[in-house]
């Protein structure tokens, strides 16, 4: 396992040992001791698959929200769709990963997406969260259609809100805060890319990510492409 990710594991286990119980994103989350730990997936779900493992050998639960309209994966695809029902079978729920910028109506765009995750997943979510949100988004403090997302202030102001965006806990790490010293709630968003490798920084994390991508990718190739297949033979590994 990746340094990381054990480190990733021990930040949960302190957060079960300093009392505290993971929450979905409901309506009114407690003040007090609730963890509201989420995932969006913005490049890989394997990865995804591999932090939700190491979740569930710890009885943690999380949430997963994941893209419909992404130029990193394709979630309807046979492989990533065995990934998400993996994440599920781990006991995590499942949600959508919303990207407004590619609709000229967002709330016309939710309503299609959330259509497509019903059908293909039988899942109807109650809570999305926003990709890469504008001000506009970030101070939107209403449900969307009655959808609630994850940026409203019952999430971001009502409790303690942490962030690993761009591969760093800006304000400083979760464990070092006030509101895990006083047992405040905390919602944590963290993404599986920055946990699952031991590379330095960010930059030769993505690097990385990219080597592995390529590898993956000249396999498909292989696998549906008789002259590539003929060209690197077996050379190519499927995990």
């Amino acid at each position: 396992m990746p340094t990381k990710l054990i480190e990733y594991r021990n930040l949960l286990e302190s957060f079960l040992t300093n009392g505290y119980e993971l929450f979905p994103f409901i309506e009114s989350p407690p003040a007090q001791q609730a963890l509201l730990l989420r995932h969006d997936i913005d490049f890989d779900l394997q990865l995804a698959r591999d932090m939700a493992a190491v979740e569930y050998e710890i009885g943690v639960r999380s949430t997963y929200f994941l893209m419909l309209r992404s130029a990193s994966y394709n979630l309807l695809e046979r492989d990533n769709s065995k990934f998400v029902d993996e994440i599920r079978d781990y006991g995590h729920q499942i949600s959508l990963h919303f990207d407004p910028t590619v609709y000229d109506d967002f709330q016309a765009g939710l309503k299609q997406e959330l259509d497509i995750f019903e059908r293909h997943f039988g899942l109807s979510p109650d809570c999305i969260s926003i990709h890469r949100p504008t001000d506009f988004f970030l101070n939107y403090d209403s449900p969307i259609d009655n959808i609630r997302h994850t940026y409203q202030s019952i999430y971001c102001k009502s409790i303690e809100y942490c962030s690993d965006s761009q591969g760093l806990f800006k304000h400083g790490h979760p464990l070092n805060s006030q509101a895990y010293a006083d047992k405040r709630s905390i919602h944590l968003l963290v993404h599986p890319i920055w946990w699952v490798t031991d590379e330095a920084n960010s930059i030769d994390i993505l690097n990385k990510f990219l080597d592995l991508r390529i590898k993956r990718f000249q396999q498909h190739m292989a696998d549906n492409c008789k002259p590539y297949r003929t060209v690197v033979g077996g050379n190519y590994d499927r995990s």
